[in-house]
């Protein structure tokens, strides 16, 4: 399944890695203060003696989000500049380059266009700080992300607690069945959900578990590719898990897929 390319060639390598463990949990909160006010469509993350409290984005930032980023800036997308993007086949169970797959249309232009509330793809890394950098905000680091998905350290595996699938009902949209071959779709979702098609974690985050891969902040040390952490709807029990917080998996900064998104953080005044 893994096919080479001229450039952005990584993309594919990377993607078919097996997860590797992820950043260490601490279990050192500060002293409880008051919470400030969060930004419109945040959520305020208390900080622990590592990481100091800031504000994450409910969800992930979404198609139209990141078309009125576009609109206001005439920005341009990696994707678009490439011409092409990498899109999942299900036909031929692989990753293959689609000609004109971008944000816009991330399965490619014969493809249906992304919905308003998905959470935006096919956009690199450059492209998320872009947006970022135009909402007055960041891309977060993996030490924030994994905080901030375990309720501030009280779960290490999921953001809603230890079980996978409490009481039977799914609590985010990843892979059920033998992947790829049959998705059973438990979830309600065969493909990309819209942000907050599941309930949110208790600290007010949604889909920090499944639906979109997110870019963050942090480099791999060995080979400099960014850290992508949460899994998406193509992560299952037997491929990726990357729905477990424990997994991460890396990527070179200008990838561009259908299943890799983000979300944006903001420091605390």
């Amino acid at each position: 399944m893994l096919i080479s390319f001229p450039f952005r060639s990584a993309i594919w390598a990377t993607l078919f890695m097996g997860a590797a463990a992820g950043a260490v949990f601490s279990c050192t909160a500060k002293e409880a203060e008051p919470a400030p006010d969060a930004p419109p469509g945040m959520v305020y993350i208390p900080g622990n003696s590592e990481v100091p409290a800031f504000f994450m984005d409910a969800t992930e930032v979404t198609t139209a989000d990141f078309a009125t980023f576009v609109e206001a800036t005439e920005y341009i997308t990696e994707a678009e500049e490439f011409g092409w993007s990498g899109v999942f086949h299900l036909d031929s169970l692989a990753w293959l380059p689609v000609d004109g797959a971008d944000w816009r249309h991330p399965r490619g232009p014969a493809d249906s266009a992304a919905r308003a509330a998905e959470p935006v793809t096919q956009v690199s890394l450059r492209d998320a700080r872009a947006y970022a950098t135009w909402a007055g905000k960041r891309l977060p680091t993996e030490a924030e992300w994994v905080w901030a998905a375990s309720q501030s350290g009280q779960f290490a595996e999921y953001p809603w607690g230890k079980e996978m699938v409490p009481a039977g009902k799914y609590p985010g949209n990843w892979w059920q069945g033998p992947f790829p071959y049959e998705d059973q779709v438990l979830d309600g979702f065969p493909g990309i959900a819209p942000v907050r098609s599941f309930a949110a974690a208790g600290n007010g985050l949604y889909d920090m578990s499944g639906n979109v891969w997110e870019w963050t902040s942090t480099l791999r040390t060995e080979t400099q590719e960014s850290v992508i952490k949460g899994g998406s709807f193509l992560c299952s029990t037997s491929y990726c898990t990357g729905f477990n917080l424990k997994q991460r998996q890396y990527t070179p900064a200008d990838s561009g897929l259908n299943h890799l998104g983000f979300r944006c953080v903001m420091a605390v005044e």
